[in-house]
């Protein structure tokens, strides 16, 4: 490799070589910078040449980076991080004015039970913000999160890779939920026995926790009706054919919604534990810094 020209380097280039290399498609990384396909292009080939390196291969999974690539990725993302983070802290983050897009992941019970909790008070503070949930399976979440994909993540999450960290909002437990228009409900665990069950597993983590739960209570026998999404419950519950077993987050908000009656009966004292999840690397940036502490003081409860 001849020697780098760096008159011709500048810092939005390398910001394109990291979204290619994110997302593996120059179109991806283009509508991610709010460039046009043809300004990326152009760009990625000025820096091909600055840099003297193909950078990426077409291949069956998008753009593979070359070896030049993957060896010099990290040091620029985390460069550029702590670039990001040294001008955000100088020129402040105002919330009130800010137009900033956060990316979120969440599970569909993130979404059911933790975003209307958020959203109002958010968007009271910061009105030209918006959120998106990109619902980052979990063993790709740390990744997502060390390379910027995703701000922040809230839920069942334990994560050990190093740069990440975690920090307790509160225990959840499960509890059975029916609809509103039933004759009659269940008082006791054996009754509750009898009747059919349904759940909703949105995530790996939830599917094991809730499965727990029922293996402890003696219904897993009585699941007749498995959902990957919550949105289904409540007219499910109308129909008065299921009793569902929810996390007791959830069932408030049915039960503030009139759309579920919360049933007295104690089911297996499993707590989990809901996390608030980043990458240490970004802890620098003030507009992080303002989501994590609204996010802490809405649905951080005390041990």
């Amino acid at each position: 490799m001849k020697p780098i020209n760096f008159d011709l380097l500048d810092l939005n280039l390398l910001r394109l070589l990291v979204a290619v290399a994110e997302t593996r498609s120059v179109s991806k990384a283009a509508a991610r910078l709010g460039l046009s396909q043809p300004a990326a292009s152009n760009a990625l080939s000025r820096l091909r040449v600055a840099l003297d390196d193909p950078l990426f291969h077409r291949g069956r999974g998008g753009m593979a980076p070359t070896r030049f690539v993957t060896t010099v990725l990290p040091t620029i993302r985390q460069n550029l991080a702590g670039i990001h983070a040294c001008l955000g802290d100088a020129a402040g983050f105002v919330p009130a004015e800010s137009r900033r897009c956060f990316r979120l992941s969440l599970s569909g019970l993130g979404e059911a039970a933790f975003l209307p909790r958020l959203v109002d008070t958010l968007f009271d503070e910061a009105p030209h913000i918006s959120l998106q949930n990109l619902s980052v399976p979990v063993p790709d979440l740390a990744e997502a999160l060390s390379q910027g994909a995703v701000d922040l993540a809230i839920g069942l999450i334990q994560l050990d890779q190093p740069g990440i960290r975690a920090r307790r909002l509160f225990e959840d437990t499960y509890v059975a939920v029916a609809g509103t228009g039933r004759a009659s409900y269940p008082q006791r665990l054996e009754e509750l026995q009898r009747e059919r069950i349904a759940i909703a597993a949105p995530a790996a983590t939830y599917d094991k926790e809730i499965n727990d739960v029922l293996a402890k209570s003696g219904l897993s026998q009585r699941v007749a009706l498995q959902l990957r999404e919550f949105g289904a419950l409540p007219p499910l519950l109308s129909s008065g054919r299921v009793i569902a077993v929810v996390p007791k987050q959830y069932a408030e908000q049915l039960v503030a919604a009139d759309q579920a009656v919360l049933l007295p009966i104690a089911l297996s004292t499993t707590q989990s534990r809901v996390n608030m999840v980043w990458c240490t690397t970004a802890e620098g940036d003030p507009g992080l810094r303002w989501l994590m502490h609204a996010v802490v003081r809405l649905l951080q409860s005390p041990r």
